[in-house]
Order: structure tokens, then C-alpha cells, then sequence
């Protein structure tokens, strides 16, 4: 919302995001599948059958502890109780933890699980093209009969850094499968402005080379240290008059520029952020603030001529959103049980 306010206050602002390890793959095979990015939720407690193509679901990711649990309990096998044991195919480049505890692994070549997601999605019947099993046919074959023997309860699930068009591939076989509106949901995004990243940066980096930047306000980050190589930010940067970083240390970014602002740190700070299923909480800080600094929101608020603190910020935000004649009654139930209720996001 600050941000949104500040590129109305000055139109010919813009508002470039970048981090060094993102998830622009996942974003790309999104529009690849749907012609949009989507956020994709899986639920392992009604998945019998999964199938991970390079993802260690178990320890990586913002959801893994969900999933880690949710795949555990669907391996407890109760005294005197016939339920089936999940059962976990992976194919992935390096051992993993997932990996570690799969019922069948295949391990492959990075640059080879694009072969196999096409071989499976052409055993499908999708019309992938390119398959290629690397002479594990009996191994991708057992598997296919078995997702099909398990439509929609069974899920394909792949690693963040995996190419685009293996994230496509696997949206293609969920849906085959049946799996969506089961084990498998889309929502909108929970970052609030999806963009490739490396696309965002690479035109940051041609602005700033061109001279077209007159004032460069980084707000966090050291992209000096942390950019790909080919991308010569720190001679780009030299090239805007005045620059202005925001961090909690000095950092290769902030010795380069003219001014350097000390950020909060998170535990003396007051924010608001989504879990990886939009559930909203408000971050509140766990001591008073030991020096003179601002986090993010009070530096855009200056920005925007607004002298608030971080506390009313917030605060004021969230009841602009859902206010009441109960709100502050909501606003203590929402610090003390650490989530607002009912703002997960809806299914698409």
C-alpha cells in the first residue's frame, strides 16, 4: 500500500524488487500453465501417491513444515487400523532429505528432469514432446501406473529452481491427474507485485547505465555483492547522483553510496506479512528500539511526508482494512494469537 502511494505521489517513479534467489522460475511456469502467476498449495494429508521432480518439499520452502507433517502422518500406520502408507517417488540431482526417505528414487542430471517430466506427461497422454527416460523406462513406467491408479488423490510437486517449463509440465499433470480441488489448489500470488526479478533488475541496471536515474533509494539488499556477474551494478551505480541505502549494516552497497540509513532490526520493528498460504499476522517487535532507526515503513512514510511510526502505521492500515466498532478488541486478539483470521487466500 506505501508503496503503491508513493508511485501516485510521484509519477515518474518506479519501483524495481530483486532477490539473489528467487523464485522467477516458478513465477514463469505459472504463466506458462495459466497466463498468470498463481501460488500453488498442496495438501499431502490426502495425497496417496507423490511424486517430487527435484523438490526437497520435507525441508525446503516457507510451507515445508506443513507438508513435512502432513507427509509423516500419511506414513503412520495405526495398531489394528488397514490404512495404506503414502508412497513417495523422487527424481532429483542431489541427495536431499526428501530424497532420503523416498519409497523410489531416481537420481538424474539436473538438466535431465525435464526429459522425464515430458516422458511422464506424454505417458499421460499430455502432449509434452522431448521425452526422454535415460534408460529408466520399467522405473517412470511403475510410476505413471501408479498416478493412475491414484487420480486425484496422488501430486506433482517441483523444485523452486527447476526450469519454467518442468513447473508447467507438472500444473499439466496435476490437472490430468484430477488432482486440482484435492491435493492441488491455485490462489493469487502472495507476493503483493509479481514480477521476473532478473527482468526487473536487468532494467533497473539500463536505467541507471543510461543516466536516466537522477535519485536511487535501495531499501535493503546489497545488490552491489549479490547481482550475477555479467550485470556490472556497482560502475552503474557510480552513475546516479544520488543514492541512498537502507540497511542494518554497512554493507558493499551502502560504501558506495551517499547516504547510508540504519534499518531496525526485525525485533524491534512493527510490520505485517503473509504465510505462504496468505494468512496475514503482524509482526511485532520483542524489544524497544535500542538506537536511532527506521525500519522500511517509516522511511517510506517520510517519503511520502508522513512522519508516523511504525506502530500506528500499521495499525492505522490494518483498521482502514477491517475496522469496526470491535477493532481494537480484533486488533489485541489478532497480536496475541499471531494471525488475523479468515485472510488465507480463496482457491482459483
Amino acid at each position: 500500500a506505501q508503496i503503491q502511494d508513493l508511485l501516485k505521489k510521484y509519477p515518474k517513479a518506479m519501483w524495481h524488487q530483486y532477490e539473489p534467489n528467487g523464485r522467477d522460475n516458478v513465477r514463469a511456469g505459472a504463466q506458462m500453465a495459466f497466463g498468470e502467476v498463481v501460488e500453488t498449495q498442496y495438501d499431502f494429508g490426502k495425497a496417496k501417491r507423490v511424486l517430487s521432480l527435484d523438490s526437497d518439499f520435507t525441508a525446503v520452502g516457507s510451507a515445508s513444515v506443513r507438508y513435512a507433517g502432513q507427509f509423516a502422518e500419511g506414513r503412520r500406520i495405526e495398531d489394528g487400523q488397514k490404512n495404506e502408507m503414502n508412497r513417495l517417488y523422487v527424481v532429483e540431482s542431489v541427495p536431499s532429505n526428501t530424497g532420503a526417505v523416498a519409497d523410489h528414487r531416481l537420481p538424474l542430471k539436473g538438466s535431465q528432469i525435464d526429459g522425464v517430466a515430458r516422458a511422464i506427461a506424454q505417458a499421460l497422454g499430455i502432449n509434452a514432446g522431448g521425452g526422454n527416460t535415460y534408460g529408466h523406462d520399467v522405473w517412470v513406467n511403475a510410476l505413471v501406473k501408479d498416478l493412475k491408479a491414484h487420480q486425484g488423490e496422488s501430486l506433482v510437486i517441483v523444485g523452486d529452481h527447476q526450469s519454467p517449463s518442468v513447473h508447467a509440465l507438472a500444473h499439466a499433470i496435476n490437472h490430468t491427474l484430477g488432482n486440482v480441488g484435492k491435493t492441488v489448489k491455485h490462489t493469487a500470488a502472495v507476493e503483493a507485485s509479481p514480477v521476473d526479478h532478473q527482468a526487473s533488475l536487468n532494467g533497473l541496471v539500463s536505467d541507471m547505465s543510461a543516466g536516466t536515474i537522477s535519485l536511487l533509494v535501495m531499501v535493503g539488499g546489497n545488490p552491489v555483492y549479490n547481482t550475477p556477474s555479467d550485470i556490472d551494478f556497482k560502475n552503474a551505480l557510480k552513475k546516479v547522483p544520488t543514492t541512498i541505502h537502507l540497511g542494518q549494516a554497512l554493507n558493499e552497497t551502502s560504501q558506495l553510496c551517499n547516504w547510508h540509513l540504519p534499518e531496525s532490526h526485525a525485533l524491534e520493528a512493527w510490520s505485517d506479512a503473509r504465510a505462504f498460504d496468505g494468512t496475514v499476522s503482524i509482526v511485532q517487535p520483542l524489544i524497544e528500539p535500542l538506537y536511532s532507526a527506521q525500519s522500511a515503513h517509516e522511511v517510506l512514510a517520510m517519503m511520502l511526508g508522513d512522519g508516523r511510526q511504525g506502530y500506528a502505521i500499521v495499525k492505522e492500515y490494518w483498521q482502514a482494512q477491517r475496522g469496526g466498532a470491535t477493532f481494537d478488541n480484533d486488533w489485541q486478539t489478532w497480536l496475541h494469537d499471531g494471525l488475523i483470521p479468515n485472510t488465507a487466500l480463496a482457491a482459483k
